[in-house]
């Protein structure tokens, strides 16, 4: 297995699985410098006093030392990504997706933009496929598009870790006939 050792990963988990703790803690306890995107809309804040509970748990967990930027729009994710000079979480996929419900990323760019960012970068994304299957085409539109954007995000990092239960393992790329 080739580890490229650019420190990008991406932590995959379900719902409350411990996920953006740990993708959190695997850049904060390596460098002094750190940067989160929050790409959730700035509306689910301001409309859903639960999901404002949880964003601020996570400010209040990750402390004053990072750099917080939010999303404004889901084309904003190129550029941050691609001019990030301190090592960066991006939380989350799903939120980013979510962020315009016409919105199809440009797998493409995504995986240049990663494969281009120079500084460590931790993705954290939901794994919305081991759910109940969808019931709307809105909603399978968005889990396949997610699964879609997991894949190239896999792709392009060096590490991929499943969270479940605060607990993570590892997931491998066995070597096979067509390999990169």
């Amino acid at each position: 297995m080739d580890i490229r050792n650019s420190g990008k990963y991406i932590f995959l988990g379900g719902t409350r699985s411990g996920k953006s703790c740990l993708a959190e803690q695997w850049i904060a306890t390596r460098h002094s410098e750190t940067r989160y995107v929050a790409t959730a809309p700035k509306a689910w804040i301001k409309t859903d006093p639960d999901f404002a509970r949880r964003v601020a748990d996570h400010q209040r967990r990750r402390g004053a030392n990072w750099q917080t930027v939010e999303l404004g729009s889901s084309e904003d994710i190129y550029g941050l990504i691609e001019n990030a000079e301190i090592p960066t979480v991006v939380d989350s996929v799903g939120g980013w997706l979510a962020h315009d419900i016409d919105f199809v990323p440009d797998l493409e760019r995504l995986k240049a933009v990663i494969l281009k960012c120079g500084v460590p970068l931790s993705f954290v994304a939901e794994e919305a496929g081991l759910s109940v299957h969808p019931e709307t085409q809105v909603a399978r539109r968005y889990v396949d598009l997610l699964g879609q954007t997991n894949q190239l995000i896999a792709d392009c990092v060096d590490r991929v870790f499943f969270v479940a239960a605060g607990r993570v393992t590892e997931l491998f790329s066995p070597a096979f006939l067509g390999d990169k």
